[in-house]
């Protein structure tokens, strides 16, 4: 069941949270999200499943409650602090790359780092799918365009992939076209406890990332998708 966390009229950005039972969305996620301009509508969804299953499932109620899905949604996790205006600017940066033809932006995304249990920072590194068939830097915490997401058959939702369900997403979203596109004045701080899914086991880190290898970046290295000339063709 889904919950609303704030509704505004004609929002152009659907926020879902996934939350584990008994979780809830921080008070520091909350003040610096609402620092949106843009407008939009904050719901989430509480359930057994892993975060991508959660945020499906609640993208699913939405779909059954409204008319339309909005332009842009994101699944934004319940304890992150963004900086000012972060979604705002992912928006701009989607709609101005959406006049440059040579470009198919799937979605948006900035630079974060990881507080407590782990420490670490992402950079918004320009978008390299060589660099993103060894391993994930871009974070979940993603500005997604709604028809990108429909048309490459939506979330990665399986257990298998556990851990790199946003590996899993983005690899997939770029064998049907689309790319990331970074943004560099914005950013993000999450914050790791030590029960957080980035803070388990290398092995178990490794058979995830085995699992995503083999049904996501395979396919990719055996030319169904290439780039020619800066520009994403699917085989």
């Amino acid at each position: 069941m889904i919950k609303k966390v704030v509704e505004q009229k004609d929002p152009q950005i659907l926020i879902i949270t996934p939350l584990r039972e008994g979780a809830k969305v921080s008070k520091q996620t909350k003040k610096t999200i609402k620092r949106t301009r843009t407008p939009y509508t904050w719901i989430t969804y509480m359930g057994k499943g892993n975060p991508a299953c959660n945020t499906n499932k609640g993208l699913k109620e939405y779909r059954k409650n409204y008319d339309k899905v909005p332009q842009y949604v994101i699944k934004l996790d319940n304890d992150i602090t963004a900086s000012r205006f972060m979604l705002d600017k992912m928006v701009t940066a989607l709609q101005r790359q959406s006049v440059m033809s040579d470009h198919r932006a799937g979605y948006a995304y900035c630079s974060f780092k990881f507080e407590g249990a782990v420490n670490a920072s992402f950079p918004a590194d320009p978008f390299d799918i060589r660099r993103l068939m060894q391993h994930n830097y871009i974070s979940f915490n993603s500005l997604i365009v709604y028809e990108a997401l429909r048309q490459s058959g939506g979330f990665v939702t399986d257990d298998k992939y556990f851990r790199l369900l946003d590996w899993a997403l983005w690899l997939k979203m770029f064998s049907y076209g689309y790319q990331g596109l970074p943004v560099q004045d914005c950013n993000f701080v999450a914050y790791a406890s030590p029960d957080s899914v980035s803070a388990k086991g290398q092995e178990d880190y490794e058979i995830k990332h085995r699992a995503v290898h083999e049904d996501f970046v395979t396919p990719i290295l055996e030319g169904r998708t290439k780039m020619r000339n800066g520009r994403l063709v699917n085989e």
